[in-house]
Order: structure tokens, then sequence, then C-alpha cells
């Protein structure tokens, strides 16, 4: 089956349909960048483990912290962000002298974290390039606004997980966040509207994270090819294959039969719209909340930082090794 250029087209398009309308689009494709142009430059580096290079660069930052208050910096959740201290700890990393004191790095650890820091600060030159003083101020400020808009979000999908009466407070992340680094701000603010998505749909839909995600982009860019796919999922191959065909037998998506040397190509059945539908109904309502409290002029400035970013990011991630 040949495929026009406008559906070529669509496959690269960073954020197609709807989502160029979703300010949470906007940071989990700048997440998706910034996570490929970092396989790049920490190459080698220890930790290698993500989320434990995180936290030794934050530990090296604001010099000492307790889980629950690493998490709320991270984004993410007090049970990832304490197992990779666990790592850490093992491998001499952190320390910490009684069970209540906060977690502080070791000689080893400072040491990893000046190596860490010094290529954090390169890309976050890289990041910002065409941002002035001002213009870098006004975005910190947006950011923390916009962080705790995401944190009451997911608190409340939270609640309605576990069918409580009570909303979960979390605590927010602008307090004790370094405001001149936008990197950092905008990888945890990406983290807490993913865990604020995945917990909504998975209520309202039934699927994974894996499976919204593959869903959103799908539902904008006919016939995508399977690699096409994982490079927007930002995903292992592995995953985003058992995802698909968990999907294709839920009769959500269709599979095409490809010609000989040809890629199996993935579309959206109408039983994958309807549930689309509620999905970006949804996105649509959190994207709102997220909105409150902004100005038009300031929606529109936070835009064009946004879209400066990513092309700054996309420039990251392009480069050659």
């Amino acid at each position: 089956m040949d495929v026009d250029l406008d559906t070529k087209a669509s496959w690269v398009a960073p954020l197609a349909g709807v989502q160029r309308d979703l300010l949470s689009a906007h940071f989990l494709l700048l997440r998706r960048l910034l996570r490929k142009s970092a396989r790049l430059d920490y190459l080698g580096l220890e930790p290698q483990n993500v989320m434990e290079r995180r936290i030794v660069l934050t530990l090296y930052r604001v010099e000492e912290g307790r889980v629950s208050a690493l998490a709320a910096l991270l984004g993410n959740d007090v049970s990832q962000v304490s197992r990779a201290l666990s790592a850490c700890r093992a491998g001499g990393v952190v320390e910490r002298k009684r069970q209540r004191d906060p977690y502080r790095l070791t000689e080893k650890g400072w040491a990893m974290g000046e190596r860490i820091d010094s290529i954090a600060m390169r890309r976050e030159v890289e990041l910002t390039q065409g941002l002035g003083p001002q213009e870098m101020f006004e975005l910190a400020g947006l950011l923390a606004h916009l962080m705790d808009k995401a944190a009451a979000v997911l608190a409340v999908e939270m609640a309605r997980a576990r069918a409580g009466d009570e909303v979960e407070e979390v605590e927010s992340a602008q307090d004790v966040e370094i405001p001149s680094r936008v990197q950092p701000a905008l990888i945890n603010l990406a983290t807490i509207i993913a865990r604020s998505a995945t917990l909504a749909f998975k209520q309202l839909t039934g699927l994974s994270n894996y499976e919204w995600r593959i869903l959103a982009n799908l539902a904008y860019r006919p016939s995508m090819p399977f690699m096409e796919l994982v490079g927007h999922v930002d995903s292992d191959k592995a995953q985003v294959s058992r995802a698909l065909d968990g999907m294709v037998g839920a009769g959500l998506l269709a599979r095409s039969k490809p010609a000989r040397g040809q890629p199996a190509r993935f579309d959206v059945t109408e039983q994958g719209r309807r549930t689309h539908g509620i999905m970006q109904e949804d996105a649509l309502r959190r994207n709102a909340i997220l909105c409150e409290g902004l100005t038009k002029a300031q929606r529109r400035r936070l835009e064009t930082y946004l879209n400066l970013l990513i092309v700054n990011a996309n420039a990251m991630a392009e480069r050659e090794p």
C-alpha cells in the first residue's frame, strides 16, 4: 500500500492534532528530546541509571533531602525514589546517619555530582539559547506556577485511583527547586503530568502507560510503521511491541500486512477512536486546569518559550556523537 507524502510527514511531526494545543504534550515532547540527548551526553558516566543520576545531581545542588522531599523535587513516586536511594547507598554514593535523617552525598557521590553538574550546566546553556535574563526569570515563574497546578491534578488523580475521600497533598517543588536551571524543572513537570495522565486514562479507559501513549500518537498519524511509533513513545521496542499486540487483540488498533520487505503499519480502529475521544476530552480538562491563573499574554509568551526550547532540544537530540 502506497503512503502519500502528507501521511509520511505526520509520522515525523513532533506534535500532531490536538497535541499542538496541549501544554502537557509540549512538556512530554521536551522530556523525550532531552532524554534522547542525555543518553549520549552521559554515556559512560556513573551512575548509569537515570533515576540514580537525577538523585545524585539533585543532592549535589540542594545538599540534603529526605525521600519525600526528593520525590517532590523529581516528580516521581516515593517508592521509585526510595529504591534508587537504596541502590545509591549500596554503591557508597549516598548516606544518612539515622533512619529519619536526610540523605547526603558521600565523598564518592560529591565527585560524581560535580561531573554530572558540569555536563548538566553545558546542556542548560544549549537548551536555553535565545532566552534573555528577563525571559528566563519569567519562564522560571511560569514553570513554578504550572508545577503547583500539575501537582494538584496529580493529587486528585491519586485520590480517585485509591477511591478515597481525601485528596492527598503533593509537596510543591518550587520552594526547593533551583529556578535558574530550566532543564530539571521541565523534566519534573513532565513526569508529574505523565503520572496524572496515566492514572486518569487507566481509570477512564483501562489503558496502561504504554497503551495510552501509543493511542495518543497513532490517532493523528495514520498507517505509522513500528519504528516510527517507537520513537514517539520513547520506550523499549519489546515493551511497545507487547502493548501493540494487546491493543490489536482488543480491537483498538489494526495492523496492516506488509508487502515483502515493508514494515507493518498500524491504524486506529473505530473502537480505538472512541477510546481516544475519551482521552482527548480528559486531556483538555486537565490542560484547562494547568492554564488557570495565566493571562492570555502569559500563555502566548509561555508557548513562545516552549517552542524555542523544543527547537533547541531537538538540535541537541539530533547532534552527531
